[in-house]
């Protein structure tokens, strides 16, 4: 009896170069993937600590105006007088009057200097507030009549 020689080759056991080639260009892709996702999540992230500053300055900077440390007038930009934030920050007032006798409308804009900054933050509020050379000239008025009893 002869042996039949098969031409068959025996079950593979490995990998084939095609096959670990396209494996490392799917990992590859992945990670190029990822990489990005992170740039921008850090760059999302910057972006939203800046405007949450932007809003604390605002809001910080409203209150001064409020209580008169900062007078209730068109100005700007300046800088923000805070130390920590000096030159970085800038803010921007108008300050008109409204129909209602004794309110003005304050707007107030918070922005990074963009001279400093490629893509500057800003932030924005606008107040109505009472006055206060109505409010004064109400309290002369009220004083020099004497008052509820006079």
């Amino acid at each position: 009896m002869r042996q039949r020689r098969t031409t068959r080759t025996a079950h593979r056991s490995g990998l084939s170069l095609l096959e670990v080639m396209l494996a490392l260009a799917i990992l590859g892709g992945a990670l190029a993937a990822i990489g990005e996702l992170m740039r921008i999540g850090a760059r999302n992230a910057e972006k939203a600590r800046d405007l949450t500053t932007a809003q604390l300055i605002c809001e910080s900077t409203m209150a001064e105006i409020q209580l008169g440390f900062i007078p209730m007038q068109s100005v700007g930009p300046i800088e923000v007088e805070d130390l920590q934030y000096q030159q970085e920050w800038l803010y921007t007032i108008v300050a008109e009057p409204l129909d209602q006798e004794g309110l003005t409308s304050i707007w107030l804009q918070i922005e990074q200097n963009p001279e400093l900054f490629s893509r500057p933050v800003s932030f924005a509020v606008t107040r109505w507030m009472i006055d206060p050379t109505v409010v004064t000239t109400t309290e002369e008025m009220f004083t020099s009549t004497g008052g509820a009893d006079g």
